[in-house]
């Protein structure tokens, strides 16, 4: 009796055993859809069945109807075209863990497929031709998720299916999704998914070995709204995402990203392992692009709006387009630009070699960072172009045509300004020149010439006794004391009482009158200074032009000598160097405040000018106490701040001057 029920126990073991798998390994061919039928055979108890290596190319919504405790499914190396939905949704759907289909021809996997295969860890999808994964494939259920691979198919973008899953952090396992060699070049989110990763992280994604040649910032904030850091390379890495091995086009649309890496320490993070490397340009082919490859080699070379024969490139690191259009046989400025992007806030313009004739106006004049017209045809230059290019820093106008060039220029230092093969003619109008050069040390172009009754000069020793400016100095003064005569009869008076201090320098001007003041303070012999003078002394052409102008103009005066107290020259340095200012200058009869782009920085000058409204306001007579100087009115700077508080009131009833105007005379309302 025994004996029988050993022989029953084995039976029955070798009969479970049997039952357990199905192994239909090639032996079903002939078929091409798979039934519930070709099935039969195989006990409803079986764990796992093998159909691989026939040649199904659909299978039945009920093929595995009826095996309660199927676990693994093999579907490899058939032709199968199609996973309908319900087909892993039968009695055996809770003990569903491993499905293999690799080797098929599957085009798509649709939401519902996998819709309540709550225990599903393994998913091998690979070498099919899978275009389009839905959007709830991978739904928050799949918790049990270890491996979705999905290689060697033909998607063409990435939607982040892997984080959908909601697996629990604390089994130290991670999802791992396997998207290699596909033809991934773009990524997508038409689920609207938004980033909620959180330590430890449960993804790895692998997307190497597929198109994508870019990343940007786009890609981090179409999954997140806003980004902390601002690093895109190290958002990406949180999301576990390998994007090694792929075509990268390293020019300025990679900038971003290799530029956030390099600030971050991920630049030293497990670096053989995440090379990323340029498939183009050509001579980039291969360079590591973030460990190898400088930031200024980014660069774009755009060709849309470009004038012919030219190039134009794109360079963030410098946050510049360069133009060079040297040759092109170009007969004027460009007048438009290629479009831009947003990180690009100058142009540098390299116009050599053309038939250029003048500089005018453009609607990109304020951005030109760099203007380089060597030997073209130029024989004009609009002033107001040039005030135009509030950032202008350099500029080549060597080898033209030009006999004079505007006051305006003087915006540069000398020596940011080629002017040297111009046939300039020795003229009154341009004997400004000769200061201009003056204030900058060292320019290597101090020897150019001009011309003037066959006779070559050094334009910075032309003066204007030189020139006989004299003669031109006196037949504009005839003609305009005989306009003041004329005027007078007509309403000198009425311009007299509205502009009393305008009439006077007019008077001085024209007829070396000077009326007598009948201001209190001028009269009181207490004051030490005719006048106290407060600038910018870190800005050189500012300090130049007080100490070699106007101080010494008035202090050097032959008939009248004027007394200033000059910070820079005569304050006490030490404790008692603010004591000292204010002291010095209750002690003066006029303040004068030269507001230049550096004053409104300065704290010393801020607290100067504020001591000097104080000495104003504390005067109870209506006389001209403070007095302000604009430094190039049309300065950007300049004009900005003093259409801020306290410059604009401040500025209301005082007297406003400005050495850029004849006779210093500038509107009282700026």
């Amino acid at each position: 009796m025994a004996s029988v029920n050993v022989l029953f126990l084995l039976i029955s073991l070798l009969s479970r055993t049997q039952g357990q798998s199905c192994d239909y390994k090639g032996t079903l061919t002939g078929h091409t859809t798979l039934t519930k039928t070709l099935l039969t055979s195989c006990p409803r108890d079986t764990t796992y069945i093998d159909i691989s290596y026939n040649e199904f190319t659909t299978v039945s919504v009920d093929a595995f109807d009826g095996f309660y405790a199927l676990a693994k499914i093999n579907i490899t190396n058939n032709k199968i075209t199609e996973l309908p939905v319900g087909l892993f949704d039968q009695s055996f759907k809770a003990s569903l863990t491993e499905l293999y289909g690799s080797d098929n021809m599957l085009e798509s996997l649709h939401n519902d497929v996998f819709e309540n295969n709550f225990n599903l860890r393994i998913l091998d999808l690979s070498n099919n031709r899978l275009n389009f994964i839905d959007t709830n494939v991978f739904h928050k259920d799949l918790s049990k998720l270890e491996l979705v691979n999905v290689s060697y198919n033909q998607m063409t973008y990435f939607e982040p299916w892997p984080y959908i899953p909601e697996t629990p952090q604390t089994d130290d396992i991670d999802l791992v999704f396997d998207i290699q060699h596909n033809l991934i070049e773009k990524f997508t989110n038409t689920m609207n998914w938004t980033y909620n990763l959180v330590e430890p992280y449960e993804y790895l994604v692998n997307l190497q070995f597929n198109k994508i040649s870019e990343m940007s910032d786009d890609v981090i904030f179409m999954y997140r709204d806003k980004v902390e850091d601002q690093s895109v390379l190290t958002e990406l890495l949180t999301y576990n995402v390998n994007v090694t091995n792929n075509p990268y086009f390293c020019n300025c649309k990679l900038y971003e990203l290799v530029r956030d890496l390099h600030a971050s320490f991920f630049l030293y993070y497990r670096v053989e392992e995440y090379r990323y490397r340029c498939a183009s340009p050509p001579h980039l082919a291969n360079v590591d692009l973030l460990h190898d490859l400088d930031l200024d080699q980014f660069v774009c070379n755009i060709t849309d709006n470009c004038p012919l024969n030219c190039t134009c490139q794109e360079k963030p690191y410098i946050s510049t387009l360069e133009m060079n259009c040297t040759n092109a046989n170009l007969r004027e400025l460009p007048q438009t630009l290629p479009p831009m992007s947003d990180n690009i806030q100058y142009v540098s313009l390299y116009l050599s070699g053309n038939r250029i004739t003048e500089i005018t106006k453009r609607n990109y004049s304020n951005i030109i960072y760099n203007l380089t017209v060597s030997n073209n045809n130029i024989n004009y230059i609009d002033g107001e172009a040039l005030k135009e290019m509030v950032n202008l820093n350099n500029l080549d106008i060597s080898g033209n045509a030009l006999k004079y060039v505007p006051k305006e220029i003087q915006k540069l230092s000398f020596h940011k300004v080629k002017v040297r093969g111009n046939p300039f003619q020795c003229e009154c109008n341009m004997t400004w020149m000769a200061d201009w050069i003056a204030l900058s040390n060292g320019a290597d172009e101090s020897s150019i010439t001009c011309s003037s009754d066959d006779k070559t000069h050094v334009i910075k020793d032309v003066t204007e006794k030189g020139l006989d400016c004299n003669i031109s100095d006196f037949v504009i003064i005839f003609s305009v004391i005989m306009t003041v005569v004329v005027g007078v009869i007509i309403g000198g008076i009425i311009t007299a009482r509205r502009c009393p201090y305008e009439t006077k320098v007019l008077i001085y001007r024209f007829l070396r009158i000077h009326p007598r003041d009948l201001y209190k303070v001028d009269q009181d012999e207490t004051m030490h200074y005719d006048a106290y003078l407060s600038f910018d002394g870190e800005d050189i052409q500012v300090r130049q032009w007080i100490k070699t102008i106007f101080m010494k103009k008035l202090e050097e005066n032959g008939k009248k000598k004027y007394k200033f107290f000059c910070p820079l020259r005569d304050a006490l340095v030490g404790e008692d160097y603010g004591q000292d200012l204010v002291q010095k200058m209750t002690q003066s009869r006029r303040i004068f405040v030269l507001l230049s782009p550096g004053y409104f920085t300065d704290t010393w000058r801020i607290y100067e000018s504020d001591q000097a409204e104080m000495e104003h306001n504390a005067n109870s007579e209506n006389h001209p106490r403070v007095v302000y100087i604009i430094w190039h009115d049309e300065n950007e700077v300049i004009k900005q701040n003093l259409q801020k508080e306290p410059w604009k009131s401040r500025l209301i009833g005082k007297r406003v001057l400005s050495p850029d105007k004849r006779f210093f005379l500038v509107k009282n309302s700026l």
